[in-house]
C-alpha cells in the first residue's frame, strides 16, 4: 500500500449544495403572503381574475417591477421597456410570456382601446416589492444562522488537560462517577495538582437572535397589512401604539392598491384591487375604540 500525502487523509467534505445548519430563506413565504393580501377583481362585476391570470398579474409585478398589459389580446405578459420620453416613461415594450414567446409594442399612457401598457406595483419605478421582501428575509435567515451557531457553540464540550499520561485513567473515573451522578468525586493530590480546566464558555444568545429575527419579521409584516402583537412590551400597549401601527399598516398597503388603481383608471383597463385582510375591517369599524376597549377591561376587574 503506497504512502498518502498529508492533502490525502481525512479530506475536508465540502457540501456546498446544503445550506448551513439546515437554514431556510422565508422569501418564497412572504411573497405568498403578500400575494394572499390583495386580490385583483373586474371592475363593476365584483369578480375575481381567474387564478392563474390573477397569481401571474401580482408575481410578475411584485418581482419585477411592472406586468405588461395588453387590451387587444386581453392578457398580461413580463415587459421589457425600450427607449426614453420626455418624461422618462418607456418609447416601446417587448412582451413575453413564460414560455418565451415575445412581441414588440408601442407603449401607451392614456385611454387607447387598443393600447399596451406597462402596470408599476409601486409609484417608484426603479424598486420592486420582492427587494423589500429579499432584504428583510435574508436579514431573518442570517439570525437564524446566527441562532444555530450559537447554539452550538454552547454545546462545546468541556476539556481538560493531564500533565501526564499516568492521571489519565484516573481523571476518566472521576469523569464516569460524575455522569452517574456522584454528588462527592475524592481525587488523589496527584490528580487534583496535574489536572488543569480550559474554559470554552461562550454566552447564550439565542433569544438575543430571535428577538432581531421577529422584529424584522413583524416590520415587514406591518407593511402587508397584517398587524402583530408587540410582545416585546412588558406593559399594555397604549392605544396611541395600536393607532400608530394600524396607520403605518394602511399607509403601505394602500400604497400599492392605490397605485394599481390609478394606473387602471388612467389607462381604462378593467380591473381594481382590493384588501383582502382583516385589518381593513378594524380600520373602518369606526364604533370599536381601543380606548373605550381598554375601560371597560378596567371597570370590569375592579367590579
Amino acid at each position: 500500500m503506497g504512502k498518502k500525502r498529508i492533502n490525502q487523509i481525512n479530506p475536508t467534505c465540502n457540501n456546498q449544495h446544503e445550506p448551513p445548519y439546515n437554514t431556510t430563506n422565508r422569501y418564497e413565504e412572504y411573497l405568498s403572503l403578500l400575494m394572499n393580501a390583495v386580490r385583483i377583481k373586474i371592475k363593476g362585476s365584483g369578480e375575481t381574475l381567474p387564478f392563474v391570470k390573477e397569481r401571474f398579474a401580482k408575481r410578475t409585478m411584485f418581482e419585477g417591477c411592472a406586468v405588461g398589459y395588453s387590451k387587444i389580446t386581453g392578457e398580461f405578459y413580463n415587459v421589457v421597456s425600450q427607449g426614453v420620453d420626455d418624461y422618462g416613461n418607456a418609447r416601446r415594450y417587448t412582451f413575453i410570456t413564460e414560455n418565451g414567446k415575445s412581441f414588440a409594442v408601442d407603449a401607451c399612457y392614456d385611454n387607447d382601446p387598443d393600447g399596451s401598457y406597462a402596470i408599476y406595483a409601486l409609484p417608484d419605478k426603479n424598486i420592486s416589492v420582492s427587494s423589500i421582501i429579499r432584504e428583510t428575509t435574508d436579514y431573518m435567515n442570517e439570525c437564524d444562522i446566527a441562532r444555530s451557531q450559537n447554539l452550538q457553540a454552547c454545546k462545546t464540550p468541556y476539556v481538560a488537560v493531564c500533565a501526564n499520561e499516568n492521571l489519565r485513567t484516573s481523571m476518566q473515573t472521576a469523569v464516569r462517577e460524575k455522569q452517574e451522578g456522584q454528588a462527592i468525586i475524592i481525587v488523589s493530590p496527584e490528580l487534583a495538582e496535574g489536572l488543569k480546566a480550559i474554559s470554552f464558555e461562550v454566552p447564550f444568545l439565542v433569544d438575543k437572535f430571535t428577538e432581531a429575527r421577529d422584529k424584522e419579521r413583524d416590520t415587514l409584516l406591518t407593511k402587508f397589512g397584517i398587524l402583530t402583537a408587540n410582545s416585546d412590551k412588558k406593559e399594555r400597549v397604549q392605544s396611541a401604539e395600536v393607532n400608530a401601527t394600524l396607520g403605518e399598516a394602511t399607509d403601505y398597503i394602500y400604497m400599492i392598491i392605490d397605485t394599481f388603481n390609478e394606473q387602471c383608471e388612467t389607462y381604462g383597463l378593467p380591473f381594481e384591487m382590493v384588501f383582502n385582510g382583516s385589518m381593513e375591517e378594524i380600520y373602518t369599524d369606526k364604533s370599536t375604540n381601543v380606548n373605550d376597549v381598554e375601560k371597560g377591561e378596567t371597570e370590569n376587574v375592579q367590579n
